[in-house]
């Protein structure tokens, strides 16, 4: 007896090749759905500026602040704005920010419509007003040239 080879003809192989390339693009689109999506790509909000500054607001959700403190370790000055609990601070927003520099003068004044504040700072020594429900934080700070400065402002429970 004479051993016979059966082979499947292309049109019996042709759900085998549909269900493998279909089964490959599912695993492609499923590794591809699930991978973090790049900071690059989140929205951040645009930026703004006064007086030659150069500033950007925001911070609300997740994705939104993780990029926003991303994108700050390229910034001269990122601050943090929240209100102090028992757990743990909560963030706030609508802040009104004045800066002003050594001479008192004010150089920079915006609302924070979010609870981070990056801001195109020049070397130079400063002092920040933040106000939070009619209530005023003030601190110091110096800037240096590459050498981002991330500054937190809690307000105590009231």
């Amino acid at each position: 007896m004479k051993n016979i080879n059966i082979r499947p003809s292309k049109v019996q192989q042709l759900p085998t090749v549909l269900t493998r390339r279909f089964l490959i693009a599912c695993l492609v689109t499923a590794c591809l759905v699930s991978m973090p999506r790049s900071y690059a790509q989140a929205d951040i909000p645009e930026s703004q500026n006064y007086q030659g500054i150069q500033y950007i607001t925001g911070g609300i959700g997740s994705e939104e602040s993780d990029a926003m403190l991303q994108l700050g370790q390229r910034w001269p000055l990122t601050l943090e704005f929240a209100q102090d609990h028992p757990q743990r601070p909560l963030w706030v927003a609508d802040v009104d920010v004045k800066i002003t520099d050594n001479k008192r003068k004010v150089i920079f004044s915006a609302l924070s419509e979010g609870p981070i504040m990056l801001i195109q700072l020049p070397a130079g020594s400063y002092e920040i007003e933040a106000k939070f429900e009619d209530r005023i934080l003030k601190k110091k700070l110096k800037i240096e040239e590459n050498q981002p400065v991330k500054l937190p402002i809690v307000w105590p429970i009231r």
